[in-house]
């Protein structure tokens, strides 16, 4: 596919993402078949996206001896693993957003870990010789218009509390646009330890290293049915697998399942990315690999790539009916999957902060889905009988905070009393989604209102009433949901 950028551009939907794409054709890797028949393992986990593959590979690493099998319905990477933007965030600018939920402490205590893991991966790269064209450059939450809130003071003096006034730096209008010169950008805030990767290549180099580990890697194989007890017993269309314990963790696809079923809404994010325009993007001074977000509520991110490309999301959010994803579960959830609309929104948020990237042509757009919960934050919960866990519910902030849950879900899988499964998001989520048929109009009403007043001043117009409105619903709402330490 090759589309001019104009705006509202209506671009056809890749059936894979860019990054997964140029990772399969770099290196599809080793074959790994679907599951024929019965199996045995001490572990298995379901799921081969970030949440999967770290559980897995955090257990190697403590237990080496343990026998782990992975399942994964399509290629590992297929999911929102594969199809986000790219970035290792630390979590510094909702840092009050963490507080609030879980109390002061337990808030930066969360933060530092996700936070810690940025140069963790740095040098899990290099231990394993592995290429995700990481660059640790760190991005720049810019205020994009004047309608757009000024920097808010109170999270870095919260961080100030606690030693770490640094991590969050105000940023004049002259300094953000020293980064790229953008004509929108007003000013800003800047965090340091951020990173941009090639997010299925991490997924690839992971599913690398867990195969020369010894892991059974059984793609094409879907979960059919978990059956509780000792043993557990998962099952797939053509086989099964007999073992000790067992891990969920399918990210949005665990939607269904009947003890997720109100613990998350199914969100749908489009990206698209542009040809290689490096010789623009230096007239622009954009020469790092610094990413960028704004500010409004339906937020923009976008970043520019090994190649001189440049990638952006957000500005728009789909909604799928019920949490189904799979297409069965009526017209709504087809369209949310399906829709070029988001796909419009980020091109014309492109133009829109970079106009002098006009005429240029996108290659590839694509939805990725998200397990969003009402808080923002994963959960991870354990059966009772501590045979079978879940990591899920991480909300388009999944590469850091996978990496964290990787940690988690093996200290719960080798009963660890440690500081990964005493973090405060280990527990059931910390409020319940509306049930269907409300949840879809509802979450899909306040989302369009919302994103339809902020792209009226996106265009020159005012807010709405009823996007005023609805903004102030979702924050009222938001500061009604505290955590057990709060």
């Amino acid at each position: 596919m090759s589309t001019r950028i104009e705006p509202g551009t209506d671009l056809r939907l890749d059936p894979r993402s860019y990054w997964l794409e140029q990772a399969l054709a770099a290196d599809p890797g080793a074959p790994c078949p679907p599951l024929q028949g019965k199996a045995r393992a001490d572990v298995c986990i379901i799921g081969g996206g970030f949440a999967g593959l770290w559980t897995a590979y955090e257990l190697g690493e403590r237990e080496p001896s343990l026998d782990i099998a992975l399942i994964e319905a399509d290629v590992c990477g297929a999911g929102g693993s594969g199809a986000n933007g790219g970035f290792l965030s630390s979590s510094w600018h909702s840092i009050v957003s963490l507080c609030r939920l879980f109390g002061e402490d337990e808030g930066v205590r969360y933060a530092r870990a996700l936070a810690a893991q940025i140069d963790e991966v740095g040098r899990w790269c290099a231990r394993h010789d592995a290429d995700i064209e990481l660059h640790a450059e760190g991005a720049a939450f810019a205020r994009a218009g004047d309608w757009e809130p000024e920097p808010d003071r109170e999270p870095i003096e919260l961080l100030a509390r606690h030693g770490l006034g640094d991590r969050l730096r105000v940023l004049t209008a002259a300094e953000v646009r020293a980064f790229a010169d953008s004509p929108q950008f007003r000013g800003g805030t800047f965090i340091e330890d951020v990173a941009t990767v090639q997010p299925a290549k991490l997924a690839r180099e992971l599913r690398r290293v867990l195969l020369e580990r010894g892991v059974r890697i059984y793609e094409g194989t879907p979960l059919t049915g978990l059956c509780t007890g000792i043993p557990v017993h998962v099952h797939t269309p053509s086989g099964r697998i007999e073992c000790d314990q067992a891990v969920v963790a399918t990210g949005a696809w665990a939607a269904s399942a009947p003890p997720f079923r109100r613990a998350f809404a199914v969100a749908v994010d489009s990206v698209v990315i542009t040809e290689p325009v490096p010789e623009i993007l230096a007239e622009i001074g954009w020469v790092s690999s610094i990413g960028f977000g704004d500010d409004r509520e339906a937020f923009y991110y976008l970043r520019r790539t090994h190649d001189g490309r440049v990638a952006i999301g957000g500005g728009s959010l789909g909604i799928a009916y019920g949490g189904r994803i799979d297409g069965r579960a009526g017209e709504a959830t087809s369209r949310a999957i399906t829709s070029s609309a988001g796909a419009a929104v980020a091109s014309e948020g492109l133009l829109w902060l970079f106009p002098q990237l006009r005429g240029v042509r996108f290659t590839h757009a694509w939805t990725g889905p998200m397990d969003m919960t009402p808080a923002m934050v994963p959960f991870f919960m354990s059966a009772p009988d501590q045979t079978v866990h879940a990591g899920l519910g991480f909300s388009g902030h999944g590469l850091t905070a996978t990496k964290v849950g990787g940690k988690t879900l093996a200290s719960l899988v080798l009963r660890a009393d440690d500081e990964w499964s005493s973090l405060p998001v280990v527990g059931p989520p910390l409020s319940a989604v509306p049930p269907e048929p409300l949840r879809w109009p509802l979450v899909k009403l306040l989302a369009s209102t919302i994103e339809t007043s902020e792209l009226a001043q996106q265009r020159g117009g005012r807010a709405t009433l009823r996007g005023r409105l609805a903004a102030a619903a979702f924050e009222r709402y938001s500061g009604t949901i505290k955590g057990p330490a709060a």
